[in-house]
């Protein structure tokens, strides 16, 4: 959603920006074993978002909307959602970094996630939140710990994080001398070079206030 966004063979002017988390989400649901159906571009405006998240809700058992998560005048998404049904908006924000805005919801038995407009950062959170349920139909943990952070890996440089929020930092794995390293892959959320440069997630737990190089992380595979 978003007055900003235009369709991806459009060249976007001041102001604008390609579509990348339709196709980029229609990918990730697709390896996870969905079958993803796109409603096209919704601009900010309440009615042509409720009546797109109603017909999405028509036709299938999960509803991912992008965008219009976040607290401001034009953004519409909990608006949306609440108006279609019950209990509507579960929780509004996570402490997680990248994903904070994100919004969870049930409507008649249907679960709806806004994911963040950021496209490192709605992946980010698909890859938490949506992901699992796609694979297992649940967020009980598999024998194998599948959409946990089964891995560890010695982090190589040292990343600051905000006690009381996890930080999920996107991280290129590689064997060095029999030993598995992550490189911190940085970058703004907005930046989905970061995702493709990248191939797992490191996670900073909420009690600590960052890594130092050479500690050990937990890390899941993209």
């Amino acid at each position: 959603t978003g007055d900003e966004v235009v369709p991806p063979e459009e060249k976007p002017v001041p102001g604008k920006v390609r579509d990348i988390n339709s196709y980029a989400l229609y990918g990730a649901v697709t390896e996870a074993g969905g079958q993803p159906h796109l409603y096209g571009i919704v601009r900010d405006d309440f009615h042509r978002v409720r009546e797109s998240l109603s017909a999405a809700l028509s036709e299938n058992d999960l509803v991912m909307l992008s965008g219009g998560s976040s607290v401001g005048t034009r953004d519409v998404a909990r608006e949306a959602i609440n108006s279609l049904g019950s209990p509507g908006v579960l929780f509004h924000g996570l402490s997680v970094q990248p994903g904070k805005p994100t919004i969870g919801a049930a409507i008649e038995g249907k679960l709806v996630f806004g994911l963040p407009g950021h496209p490192a950062s709605a992946l980010v959170v698909f890859h938490l939140l949506v992901a699992p349920l796609l694979y297992r139909g649940s967020y009980f943990e598999a024998e194998n710990g599948f959409w946990e952070f089964p891995l560890t890996a010695q982090i190589t440089r040292n990343i600051r994080s905000a006690p009381g929020r996890e930080d999920f930092i996107r991280v290129k794995l590689f064997l060095r001398q029999g030993n598995l390293y992550a490189e911190p892959i940085l970058g703004k959320s907005g930046l989905i070079t970061t995702l493709v440069k990248a191939n797992g997630l490191a996670r900073i737990t909420a009690g600590k206030e960052g890594v130092e190089a050479g500690e050990t992380v937990e890390v899941k595979l993209f």
